[in-house]
């Protein structure tokens, strides 16, 4: 009897570490190159050189199975296929602002993303770059990111807050008023099952991890790293949280109060994370 109990505890015990764990790609993005990190082995790949520019934001259309990315400093849009033995960049739109946000809605074959520029803009265009749409005037936005299934998206405002909206801006209000600014970095994590709840997850200028519910209440502090600097990539999956403190790569679990771990050192300031998920496609 004790023998089968020490069984079904292990196989308990092999189940949630299975649950709470991830293995896959991540792939993050630096000033000279967007390298892909394999969470498993910690091997780590240079699959574009960007020469000079900054990549603050990447999104994964799953259908058609694209990387797309705002590249800042030449202030376009493009796009390879992934995974891929050959990366062949495309050039889907090219505009004179700064685009910082940027995210996939593959149901309806389109992008949208945020201008940081002196006049903030949310705009959308199809998959391939025709009709682009200027959908609205914000206050500095620098992170956009979608709720597929519920048709929501989140955008941060840097200095002021998180405010959601209906895709067609039909309906938006502020759920979050920051405390500290400011914010270049936010993520929402997905229910996996019906007893979870969609959350936020961001960093301040303090170095506060927080994370609130998708209708901006149950604010909790995740972790302080207590250095002020621009955060400027997180990503979660699961109960795993993936977050750049300058050149460092890390994972926390969304559990406060939890130790952080370095999984990489680059020589280089990591600007945007995207953790791809396999299952997806």
């Amino acid at each position: 009897m004790e023998v089968k109990v020490l069984f079904c505890l292990c196989v308990l015990l092999h189940c949630i570490l299975l649950a709470s764990s991830y293995s896959g790609k991540l792939l993050y993005s630096t000033y000279t190159s967007i390298m892909e990190f394999d969470i498993d082995t910690h091997n780590v790949t240079v699959l574009v050189e960007l020469g000079v520019n900054s990549v603050y934001a990447m999104d994964y259309d799953y259908k058609n199975r694209f990387i797309y990315f705002p590249r800042y400093n030449t202030r376009d849009i493009v796009r390879f296929a992934y995974p891929s033995k050959t990366i062949i960049l495309q050039t889907v739109v090219k505009t004179d602002q700064y685009q910082s946000g940027i995210a996939v809605d593959s149901t309806n074959g389109h992008i949208y993303w945020t201008t940081y520029d002196v006049i903030g803009r949310l705009s959308r265009c199809n998959l391939d770059g025709s009709n682009v749409t200027v959908l609205s005037t914000l206050s500095l936005p620098f992170v956009i990111r979608l709720d597929l299934t519920n048709r929501w998206m989140y955008i941060v405002e840097h200095d002021i807050g998180i405010f959601k909206s209906t895709f067609d801006l039909s309906e938006k209000r502020t759920i979050v008023n920051f405390t500290s600014t400011p914010v270049y970095c936010m993520d929402i994590r997905r229910r996996s099952s019906d007893t979870e709840e969609n959350r936020l997850y961001w960093i301040n200028n303090d170095g506060d991890m927080k994370s609130c519910e998708d209708d901006g209440s149950d604010v909790k502090t995740i972790l302080s790293t207590n250095i002020s600097r621009s955060y400027l990539a997180i990503s979660v999956v699961g109960s795993n949280i993936y977050y750049a403190n300058d050149n460092q790569l890390l994972m926390v679990t969304k559990t406060p109060g939890s130790t952080p771990t370095i999984l990489y050192n680059d020589t280089n300031r990591i600007d945007s994370i995207f953790v791809f998920d396999s299952s997806g496609m």
